[in-house]
């Protein structure tokens, strides 16, 4: 049942046309919510969807969460999942990062509705970022009341990450009832699934039209729930962005129980009830990565596993069979991932000789790089060209193998500097503040175009969530296809690769056992 009611009837009435914030109030399967109403849309903020994951839960599948009599409170978010405190770095303003308080207990999820909310609304599930090791819900850029008030229910989650939610071992693989371990944060975005199934209809969503997203790290959370069989049935579209073929690497269980034996060792606990009672912030401490003397990235230790049960092969491998092939929309921004310490023609050779090794010299005959100037471009472009081309390859194939419908873009629209700073270009998430619809943030300059790419957005996902097409002009991927939407400055079908000589480039290099994606 959906009810909505003021501060004591009339009262409330009376008190919010003086400002102050109305109150809403929902039904849930674990009891009654009390949100709040701003801006056109009601907000249900730090929803318990699993058990506390701590004591004798850590490192088990999630468990259901207690109901609860009377009215809860939710009008705040729960805490962010135990992780490292996050700093402000590159383009990262605080905006993009999540904040404390953080604790183990802490797998909640947020849900906005308009104001005055109808039946059968689509749903949004997103899942966010941070290379699963960290991140939240709670995010400012994922607020999703103004995405809300146009017409849909969004949800935001939290879920185990680091090591809390990807540390797998040899012992918890034994006692565990699925036969594995290690995929804790996949198994609580899909707890988190099955809690919207059954809830969607009392805030006016539809539970027959879910669609799952995430960007990043949540993008390959979507690229595993597709292939899973235990997410079947729980979602009806899905959205990646940056994106479904991001070459990240899902090792085998094995590998990752020796991590996790690793882990274990260092600390010195042989058995897990041992490893069970560490602090948590010993933990986050004793896998915190410490840079050493090569550059580039972090690694990612703590991801998900091909167990054989929740994820039952790598789903950068795109003729995989999959569980749930539903309509797709994924792609990148055009300044993913850039290298900007390679300035020079020689720093520039280097690089594309460290990553593309017996192809190199192909490669750099297609990117001019005789000047700074050129070499600059070059290092830009071809790691745009690297991804897309990625991308093309990998819709076509799981369009072919799948029969799953893709919806390819490429977004350019530059993120607004911060004032005295750099510009960053669209860098690695940065069109997420126009999908929400919560630009204007930070000391930033701000201009009526930023507003039209939020509509832009905004726009093509509603008619995605709604029907499963984004819209008038944009094409699905097809075995002919050599084009993607173009988002952000404009919207048309352009080429997904700067030519089609750097195109087949890179096919010939993916073809030899390369690998294309993000990273």
């Amino acid at each position: 049942m959906m009810r909505t009611v003021g501060l004591l009837g009339a009262l409330a009435l009376g008190l919010a046309g003086q400002g102050a914030l109305a109150q809403a109030l929902v039904s849930t399967s674990g009891g009654d919510v009390r949100g709040t109403v701003k801006g056109g849309a009601e907000a249900f903020l730090g929803i318990p969807y699993a058990a506390p994951p701590v004591g004798p839960l850590r490192w088990r599948e999630p468990q259901g969460a207690a109901a609860w009599q009377g009215v809860r409170e939710a009008s705040a978010f729960g805490p962010v999942c135990q992780q490292g405190v996050p700093a402000p770095w590159g383009p990262y303003t605080a905006e993009f990062l999540a904040a404390p308080p953080m604790s183990e207990d802490c797998l909640t999820l947020n849900v906005w509705r308009p104001q005055h909310a109808v039946k059968k609304l689509p749903v949004l599930v997103f899942i966010h970022g941070g290379g699963f090791g960290g991140g939240a819900g709670s995010l400012p850029i994922y607020d999703g009341a103004k995405l809300a008030a146009r017409g849909a229910v969004v949800v935001t989650i939290n879920y185990r990450v680091g090591v809390f939610g990807f540390m797998a071992h040899p012992q918890l693989t034994a006692e565990s009832p699925l036969g594995s371990s290690g995929n804790y944060g996949l198994l609580d975005q899909i707890a988190a699934l099955k809690w919207v199934r059954a809830n969607a209809a009392a805030f006016g969503g539809d539970a027959g039209n879910v669609t799952v997203s995430g960007e990043s790290a949540g993008a390959a959370s979507v690229a595993d729930l597709m292939v899973s069989p235990m997410a079947k049935g729980l979602f009806d579209k899905a959205i990646a962005f940056s994106g479904a073929s991001m070459a990240v690497e899902v090792p085998p269980l094995a590998k990752a129980e020796a991590v996790g034996s690793e882990i274990a060792a260092k600390l010195g606990k042989a058995a897990i009830a041992d490893m069970r009672s560490v602090p948590a912030e010993a933990l986050v401490e004793a896998t915190r990565y410490v840079p050493g003397a090569t550059s580039g990235p972090p690694p990612l230790r703590f991801v998900p596993n091909v167990d054989g049960r929740v994820v039952p092969f790598d789903p950068v491998r795109a003729s995989g069979p999959v569980v749930s092939p539903v309509p797709l929309i994924t792609g990148y921004n055009s300044a993913e991932m850039i290298d900007m310490a390679v300035r020079t023609p020689a720093q520039f050779e280097a690089a594309v000789r460290a990553r593309y090794g017996d192809f190199a010299e192909r490669l750099l005959a297609l990117y001019p790089h005789a000047t700074e100037a050129e070499a600059m471009a070059s290092n830009t472009l071809i790691a745009r060209d690297r991804y897309m081309a990625g991308l093309l390859l990998w819709s076509k194939e799981r369009t072919r193998s799948a029969q799953q419908p893709v919806y390819a873009y490429l977004y350019d629209h530059a993120y607004p500097v911060v004032k005295g700073g750099q510009s960053w270009g669209a860098f690695h998430s940065s069109q997420l503040p126009y999908v929400f619809g919560n630009i204007g943030i930070g000391d930033r300059a701000w201009t009526a175009a930023d507003g039209r790419v939020v509509r832009q957005w905004q726009d093509r996902l509603l008619a995605f969530m709604r029907t499963g097409r984004p819209g008038a002009g944009w094409t699905a991927v097809g075995r002919a296809s050599a084009t993607v939407m173009r988002l952000g400055n404009s919207e048309a079908m352009r080429p997904a690769v700067s030519s089609p000589e750097r195109f087949e480039a890179f096919k010939a290099y993916a073809e030899s056992g390369g690998k294309l994606g993000l990273i």
